[in-house]
């Protein structure tokens, strides 16, 4: 990426096809990583799908599980440069906040909807927490009587969430993008993103209780679908909500890649 948050190169990988599952994905990732450094790069910018604390992963599924793992210092063993390694969920609101809604928002609560859930509260800093678990919110339980179950986070507000749902509504396999695709004429489709936003809305009350945001930006591969959802979900939260704690506005993010360019 450039400086001043440009793309320059793109290209996706499946995850898949690095194994991960043991310690063993970073060796594999590593070397897909070099075939990217260029003598040009000056820095390395890394996000991680778990906590980062001070470049330090104590836990990571792409890695098995619990771990202790200095991804910082075996970058720059690796690749002799500068490095900054965040939690993804963090990176996005780095990027909000330099290029997206955040920096004119402030104080801003993103709110990621991709594959998995968190959330990132920047103030003009970012709060990382005392060992880098701030916004984990991932495993915090729902009791969702529509589908019959008690669901985490992680498994509801997220493309997990939405295919998941859908499933228990139909017992059919779909992505969420699919799910999304069947919206206009499938009524399963249409409960299924109800579902969703009237969680949402709760989620909402809470969080604007706890951080009170000035503004509330969704991310993620969700958040595209936002439509489907998000108006009832702020109408939830405005008909709840004390005056105090109530945010100017609630946007989807329209900045590509806001992970990436957290960490130019």
């Amino acid at each position: 990426m450039g400086k001043d948050g440009s793309i320059l190169v793109r290209d996706k990988v499946a995850t898949a096809s690095l194994e991960p599952g043991s310690p063993s994905f970073l060796h594999r990732a590593f070397n897909l990583m070099a075939e990217y450094v260029t003598d040009g790069d000056d820095k390395i910018g890394l996000s991680w799908n778990a906590p980062v604390h001070e470049a330090r992963l104590t836990q990571s599924s792409l890695l098995g599980g619990p771990i202790s793992v200095d991804l910082g210092g075996m970058l720059v063993e690796r690749f002799k440069r500068s490095v900054q390694v965040e939690s993804d969920v963090h990176a996005m609101a780095l990027g909000e906040y330099r290029f997206g809604a955040g920096r004119s928002g402030l104080p801003f609560l993103l709110i990621n909807m991709g594959s998995g859930a968190g959330l990132a509260y920047h103030n003009g800093t970012l709060m990382r927490g005392y060992s880098g678990g701030a916004g984990l919110v991932c495993s915090e339980l729902f009791d969702v009587p529509e589908i019959g179950e008690k669901v985490i986070v992680d498994r509801l507000l997220s493309g997990r969430g939405v295919a998941h749902v859908y499933h228990r509504l139909t017992g059919a396999t779909l992505t969420a993008a699919e799910v999304t695709e069947r919206v206009m004429d499938d009524p399963a489709a249409v409960r299924t993103f109800e579902i969703i936003s009237t969680y949402l809305g709760r989620y909402l009350v809470t969080m604007c209780r706890i951080f009170n945001p000035k503004t509330i930006v969704f991310a993620g591969s969700v958040a595209r679908a936002s439509q489907h959802f998000l108006p009832d979900a702020i109408r939830y939260a405005n008909d709840v909500l004390e005056p105090a704690c109530l945010p100017a506005s609630i946007v989807a993010s329209t900045l590509e890649a806001p992970a990436c360019r957290g960490l130019v």
